[in-house]
């Protein structure tokens, strides 16, 4: 692996390079004020399932985006639609969260699934997890471009899906991408080191790096009262079941909010429980909501659903919801 380190003298500037997924500038008092490990650190790996996958959706295909032949002769099929799966922090592909939304997809839809790991890159102190993230994304978005050039996918008909850290990295991947993907769904987006007036759109997801971006809220307390995530709106859509802070049943464990939102994302999926995830109030910031200002009743109007249902043809801004405190969450 080629890489080069160039520091400029007498400035706060440096970077790192790396012959295949480029430059990562580091700055002091910005958001990136620490250097990535090396893609081969991080150990990233992407796993396409389809519904044919030999005839078992537990049984993947390895795609390397370097290497042409993962993907012509692959079971990857651009008339369908393609679903990217990134976890976060701490977190690896392997374990029912993730299997249960890949096996919930192929069930709901005939799509391509691709699980991106980068557990090796995850599992480091936080600090440098999240600096690791940005070479994922551009890892990632080297690997919508390398689909759409071998296998003819288009930009539009890409979903990413991630979560905590993973769902920044949707966001690194869609600003870095040729065009512009179609959608990123951000489940619970990391807080520490990512929330505030301050951060810049370029640091985190926004909603300039998709077509649609519709954001989930389940852990946005201060960091300080171990929230893991944020309440800053990010998206097109926000949608914040019961508040976005403290979910039900989630009493006796720190990581219990934050993932909550896959779980809730996963239902939205499944067929076994058609229940639409539906708000049940608007309001065009969070900040009106808190203050009952310009709120309006989602009966008086099409709100969107939370989850995988999501649409942009209705309404940009907030909506807030209720779950129940056992599964099946959705209430209707």
């Amino acid at each position: 692996m080629l890489e080069v380190i160039i520091v400029p003298v007498n400035s706060a500037l440096c970077k790192v390079c790396y012959d295949d997924v480029g430059c990562f500038s580091r700055v002091f008092f910005t958001c990136h004020h620490r250097h990535p490990d090396s893609p081969a650190k991080i150990g990233t790996t992407f796993t396409l399932f389809t519904r044919s996958t030999a005839g078992d959706v537990g049984v993947g295909e390895s795609m390397d985006r370097k290497i042409p032949p993962t993907i012509t002769a692959s079971k990857f099929d651009a008339r369908r639609g393609t679903n990217i799966l990134i976890h976060g922090w701490k977190g690896s592909m392997e374990g029912y969260r993730w299997t249960g939304m890949r096996d919930a997809l192929l069930l709901r839809e005939d799509v391509n699934v691709i699980m991106v790991d980068w557990f090796l890159g995850a599992r480091r102190q936080y600090p440098t997890s999240r600096a690791n993230s940005r070479v994922v994304g551009r890892q990632v978005a080297r690997l919508i471009e390398a689909l759409n050039v071998h296998g003819g996918a288009l930009y539009i008909d890409v979903h990413i899906i991630g979560h905590s850290l993973g769902a920044h990295i949707g966001g690194y991947a869609g600003s870095s991408t040729h065009e512009m993907i179609g959608r990123i769904s951000g489940l619970d987006p990391a807080g520490p080191g990512f929330g505030g007036k301050r951060v810049r759109n370029f640091c985190r997801l926004d909603k300039s790096d998709a077509t649609f971006v519709d954001v989930i809220h389940t852990d946005g307390e201060l960091i300080a009262m171990g929230g893991l995530g944020l309440m800053d709106e990010l998206g097109h859509q926000e949608f914040y079941p019961n508040g976005g802070t403290d979910m039900p049943n989630c009493y006796f464990s720190i990581i219990c909010d934050h993932m909550k939102a896959i779980a809730y994302y996963t239902e939205s999926i499944s067929k076994s429980t058609p229940c639409r995830f539906r708000p049940t109030t608007w309001a065009p910031k969070w900040d009106n909501y808190k203050k009952g200002i310009q709120t309006r009743d989602c009966r008086n109007m099409a709100c969107p659903d939370m989850g995988y249902t999501a649409s942009p043809i209705h309404d940009e801004g907030v909506f807030y919801l209720k779950t129940n405190k056992y599964y099946p969450f959705c209430q209707g």
